[in-house]
């Protein structure tokens, strides 16, 4: 059974999202959802007649994400994309590195900067930053 979207969770995602740098909005919702699934059956937390979190509901939710955002525990779908975002940016950060030794190697010989440019996907003037080292 799903949770509701009522204005007092949409106002606590809204405060979470904003504390903890959390980009979407949805995203927000859906983490408070899934904190309202896991208490909703503790009359102490959640109000059944009213469908809403108690003051205690929002304290615990609240604790439980900053905990969670403490110790950069998220949700599993999350974590794993940091992950490939992580092994992305290295080999991102490998292909550049290959990029510009190519770059370095080809400004030593009789090709055009305007084709070595083009064939690396940079600027001209880009061609003499990589040669000397710089990002």
């Amino acid at each position: 059974m799903g949770c509701p979207t009522s204005r007092p969770l949409v106002d606590l995602a809204r405060t979470l999202a904003d504390h903890h740098g959390i980009d979407t909005h949805a995203a927000a919702v859906d983490t408070v959802r899934v904190h309202v699934d896991e208490i909703r059956d503790d009359p102490e937390l959640w109000d059944t007649a009213t469908r809403t979190l108690t003051p205690a509901g929002v304290e615990v939710i609240t604790r439980a994400v900053n905990a969670s955002h403490s110790v950069g525990a998220v949700a599993t779908r999350a974590a794993q994309m940091l992950v490939e975002l992580e092994e992305v940016t290295g080999e991102i950060d490998r292909l550049t590195a290959r990029r510009d030794e190519l770059v370095r190697q080809a400004m030593r010989t009789e090709l055009r900067r305007d084709d070595i440019a083009e064939a690396a996907g940079v600027t001209p003037a880009r061609l003499y930053q990589i040669r000397d080292g710089r990002r």
